[in-house]
């Protein structure tokens, strides 16, 4: 019998980060039905395929960490979850393709690592096999002969996946796969990164990293994109120059066909060191961070942001006390090109300082100075205690003077 629960708070979050990413239409995420049920391998049932020939559409199948050894094909509307992605594996044991997605629509495949397919032509990690809204994300797909292949497959979001050591292809997008996200991937020791013969298809925020043959290669296809309108993909074969600062690429265009090349690997977390291998200051955000600086005199952090205009993005960044604190939580000034937010940002306090802030793109210059008292910054003091500063020198120099004349 299948064992209903709340779903775990592991889904909600991805669904709320996939939801974040602007350009992605609500339906690509797959919604959480009101009358589904949670099964769990090995719990309910011992092997992933006769929990998803047991599951109803709309059900949540939760696999626990091990290597589960088999073959996996999905036909109706699914969510797979791995409990660990590093430790949760389904293995195809060299034989066929590993997870196989057939005829279906709204499938999830999420924090997993699929490995190991067959050898014959056309073997995958995951195929995806006339499906649409299908998303697949935060997985590791390795050591296949083509990691993700797409076949007369549309909408289908992936996102935030690991894709490396495919002998073939790390992605591969076939017969009519058209108006797919690519986004946040990173494609790794490939033999090939992304083979594309299909259209319409949207790539950006993408690392490829040391693809043996090529980053890309194009066998058809028309009115593919390669960045969000602002920023593109990072390409560890490209070597031009960022002369303005904004962490995109402008000189030696395109780049495999990217107007907008990343200089930096893409990651929604990146971490600076300071002073010492103790003192990093760690920026979370959903766009490009760049021309960063820390400056002990003035007690300031300094970085750029850049992203499309029109959508709403965040960034959380995170200071250690023991490198730069303020007198409160009250007494940081955050700007956005010289407009202050301070009010408008969250603050928490305990061994680090996390500030908080949304902002509406295209490019910012941020500062964020942490305010002593002892430092009477005018943005701290404010014009009251200024004047009362100045009105107790005044009372003092005409008492002194006072004192005089009498005696």
């Amino acid at each position: 019998m299948k064992k209903k629960t709340l779903l775990p708070s592991l889904l909600f979050f991805i669904i709320i980060s996939a939801l974040c990413v602007p350009g992605i239409i609500l339906s690509i995420v797959n919604p959480v039905m009101a009358n589904s049920a949670t099964i769990y391998v090995p719990d309910t049932y011992d092997t992933i395929q006769k929990a998803v020939n047991a599951a109803n559409p709309g059900d949540t199948i939760i696999v626990r960490p091990g290597i589960h050894r088999e073959n996996v094909l999905v036909n109706k509307t699914l969510t797979l979850i791995g409990q660990d992605r590093n430790a949760t594996i389904i293995d195809g044991d060299g034989s066929g393709n590993v997870i196989q997605v057939k005829i279906s629509s709204k499938v999830s495949i999420i924090n997993l690592t699929i490995q190991n397919s067959g050898t014959n032509p056309d073997n995958c990690g995951i195929m995806l096999s006339e499906v649409a809204n299908t998303t697949i994300h935060n997985n590791i797909i390795k050591n296949n002969l083509i990691g993700v292949l797409l076949r007369r497959s549309n909408h289908t979001l992936l996102m935030d996946n690991i894709i490396m050591n495919n002998t073939s292809s790390g992605i591969s997008l076939a017969d009519a796969s058209d108006l797919n996200y690519i986004i946040g991937n990173t494609l790794m020791n490939n033999t090939v990164g992304v083979r594309i013969q299909a259209s319409f298809n949207t790539f950006y925020h993408n690392n490829f990293i040391h693809n043996k043959v090529l980053p890309v290669q194009f066998l058809g296809g028309v009115s593919n994109k390669w960045d969000n309108g602002v920023e593109g993909n990072y390409w560890s074969d490209y070597y031009g120059l960022d002369t303005n600062g904004d962490g995109i690429g402008d000189t030696e265009l395109p780049n495999w066909a990217d107007y907008n090349p990343l200089i930096e690997p893409w990651s929604i977390t990146r971490v600076f060191q300071v002073e010492s291998d103790e003192d990093l200051i760690t920026i979370q955000s959903n766009c490009t961070i760049a021309s960063f600086n820390f400056n002990q005199s003035l007690r300031q952090i300094s970085f750029r942001i850049t992203g499309p205009s029109g959508k709403t993005f965040f960034c959380n960044v995170s200071v250690p006390k023991t490198l730069l604190h303020a007198t409160s939580s009250k007494h940081w000034l955050i700007q956005l090109n010289n407009t202050n937010i301070s009010a408008k940002s969250t603050i928490k306090e305990n061994d680090y300082t996390s500030i908080y802030f949304t902002y509406n793109l295209s490019t910012y210059e941020v500062r964020i100075r942490a305010i002593m008292v002892t430092d009477f910054t005018p943005y701290v003091i404010g014009g009251g205690v200024a004047i009362a500063v100045i009105a107790i020198a005044i009372f003092v120099i005409l008492r002194k003077k006072r004192t005089i004349k009498t005696e």
